[in-house]
């Protein structure tokens, strides 16, 4: 097949077209009349004359682009087939037989259609070869006065006959003229294809097919699919039976797919680029409830939720009231008995467990909330209802509210509707009016809100000063047990990104694994000097096996405390060094025997802890503490039961 050239320009004009309406009111003979195609191709499809599953047809525009026509079934037993193609329409073709008038499936296709955001489509009057003008024309007055108030609203009316053609060229040219209007889609955002069909064909392997919503796809791409968190690589694609080595936001898109077979893989599961997107089984969003709900939805009720291709079972909890009445929307969360993979912004559709029937739907504003506790539940409303105006440069700071921990920009991406070049713009705003500090570099800069990381700062200096306090001799506090003091939860490179900001701004001084003031020094009175040298003597007597700080505590009859306190000192002058919490060794004695293993294994290749024991003079109390600190200094590597220089 021909090969499509490559779009390299940020955005797609692809788009899908798709038939809406009650069944038997001629969706699929209008798609054959439009494209020469028929789209039944299931069997029980032609035996039966209705359609059960989606049908897809190419339907070619003057200006060369080749749009998708969706065809979908108008049975009500079939709805959740019709849901799966609606959520990717860019453009409805609502279709009403003359003959039949508006009837239940019609307004519930509208309904749905309404509450998925398709803002453009064609009302088309079917079958009028069977019917008087009169008829129709009160049919299309019919479909007028039912799309208002919706966001089909004031859409062209077009009346046709797929069977002698009468209109079809009118309708063709209303289709063109409204295909101008249709945004362009995101190419600057990872792949997303919610997967629609899955089947596997001799020779190829396994195939998916869906629409892809946003960025683009290449052969040989590695791509995610969730929510099982499968990686396939993409061998080949299609789009309308043509090969193509790329595809784009827009496109109806088939793929095959290495690494995973057509069993791992459902209806509902999303293709997309890796990490960009994460399953979830719960969403904080704005609800709707329709005008034509039976009754009003309640607290904890059960409900059939459809996103993308997916349909899952959860409930509902109102966040701020007891019951939705028809008519009204709300804020509210959904916990889900199976994941979906959201992101902000995404429409979805509920209906009622039982009897089955498109009660609402509504907006994502919070992909991956935590389950909200009663007393949260006004903070929670006023994040929702920032989230709801979408204004990023208050989401953002609104989602940093309370956070003592970074967020990183790929969970920010995550948590909006925007690609990681607009979200970086937004943060480097905040970051120059001082809103928000960065921290660290690299993907993996985290950002705070300026208060929060100042409020942190001191809570940082108030862990230092106290330890200080309590050890008056010590060389300083212990990095790591300032880091996760100060700064348990965050991840070790923002926490050591942090430490380094404030000691550039003389706030705190690093040296080696300590922290301290940048003024401070630790000097001995002259009792202390005393008993230091004391210890010193001590450790020198038996060099290569020194007295444990609990043993010296003995012999010099003073608290281990204070006696850990004075070897700190000679650690911080550079005279001792601690292998471990209770050992230490004078500087001298610790590079004698550091040579002599790295020239025992040059010339061996390795050693036991038995031979290093009689390397170094010493017993196994203090070889093993000895060897795993040559470990931790990287001058060794512990394979089994021997060491090799690393």
């Amino acid at each position: 097949m021909d090969n499509i050239p490559i779009n390299n320009s940020d955005t797609s004009r692809e788009f899908i077209i798709g038939t809406a309406g009650h069944i038997d009111h001629g969706k699929t003979v209008l798609i054959k009349a439009l494209t020469g195609r028929e789209t039944d191709r299931l069997k029980e499809e032609k035996e039966r004359g209705i359609s059960i599953d989606l049908g897809f047809a190419p339907f070619e525009l003057p200006d060369g682009r080749t749009a998708g026509i969706v065809d979908v079934p108008g049975h009500e037993h079939f709805i959740r087939n019709m849901l799966a193609g609606a959520t990717a329409m860019d453009l409805v073709l609502l279709t009403v037989a003359a003959d039949d008038g508006v009837m239940p499936q019609t307004r519930e296709h509208l309904a749905i259609l309404d509450l998925l955001g398709v803002r453009r489509g064609i009302a088309v009057i079917t079958k009028v070869d069977l019917v008087e003008e009169e008829l129709t024309d009160l049919v299309a007055e019919e479909v007028e006065e039912l799309l208002e108030g919706t966001a089909l609203e004031g859409s062209p009316v077009v009346k046709v006959s797929g069977v002698t053609g009468e209109g079809i060229e009118e309708l063709k040219l209303l289709i063109f003229r409204l295909a101008e209007e249709i945004e362009d889609k995101d190419l600057g955002l990872p792949p997303r294809l919610p997967i629609d069909r899955v089947f596997t064909l001799r020779g190829i392997g396994t195939v998916v097919t869906g629409t892809l919503w946003s960025g683009t796809i290449g052969k040989g791409d590695i791509l995610q699919i969730l929510p099982d968190d499968l990686e396939a690589r993409v061998k080949s694609l299609q789009v309308h039976e043509h090969e193509r080595d790329s595809v784009f936001a827009g496109e109806r898109v088939a793929a095959s797919l290495v690494g995973v077979k057509h069993d791992q893989l459902v209806r509902g599961d999303t293709l997309t680029g890796p990490g960009f997107l994460r399953p979830s089984h719960m969403i904080d969003a704005r609800v709707l409830l329709l005008k034509e709900a039976p009754r009003p939805l309640k607290n904890r009720n059960r409900l059939r939720l459809h996103h993308g291709t997916r349909e899952v079972m959860g409930r509902m909890y109102l966040l701020d009231r007891e019951a939705l009445k028809p008519g009204e929307q709300c804020l509210a969360q959904l916990r889900l008995e199976a994941p979906v993979v959201p992101r902000y912004g995404d429409k979805f559709i509920l209906r009622s467990y039982s009897p089955v029937t498109t009660i609402g739907g509504g907006t994502i504003l919070d992909p991956h909330p935590e389950k909200h506790r009663h007393r949260d539940v006004d903070k929670v409303i006023s994040l929702l209802k920032i989230m709801k105006e979408g204004e990023l440069k208050k989401m953002i700071p609104a989602l940093l509210e309370d956070r003592a921990v970074p967020m990183t920009r790929a969970s920010l991406v995550k948590r909006s509707s925007l690609s990681p070049g607009e979200i970086d713009e937004v943060l480097a705003e905040l970051v120059k009016e001082g809103v928000l500090v960065g921290i660290g570099a690299g993907p993996d800069r985290g950002y705070l809100l300026g208060e929060k990381i100042e409020e942190l700062a001191g809570d940082a200096e108030k862990v230092l000063e106290e330890f200080l306090k309590e050890n008056p001799l010590s060389a300083g506090m212990d990095k790591e047990l300032l880091k996760q003091k100060a700064f348990g939860l965050w991840p070790q490179k923002l926490a050591d990104a942090i430490l380094l900001d404030l000691e550039e701004k003389g706030r705190m001084a690093l040296s080696g694994k300590f922290v301290n003031w940048p003024d401070r020094t630790v000097s001995l009175n002259e009792d202390q000097g005393a008993l230091y040298a004391r210890c010193l003597e001590e450790l020198k007597r038996k060099p290569s096996s020194p007295p444990t700080v609990r043993e010296l505590s003995v012999k010099v009859n003073r608290e281990v405390a204070e006696i850990r306190s004075l070897l700190r000192v000679g650690e911080s002058k550079g005279d001792l060094i601690f292998i471990s919490p209770d050992i230490c060794y004078t500087k001298e004695v610790l590079e004698r025997i550091k040579s002599g293993s790295t020239n025992y294994l040059k010339e061996h290749g390795s050693i036991t802890v038995s031979e290093f024991r009689k390397l170094a003079d010493t017993s196994r109390k203090y070889a093993v503490p000895l060897l795993e600190y040559f470990d931790r200094m990287r001058l060794t590597i512990r394979e089994g039961d021997i060491r090799k220089l690393r």
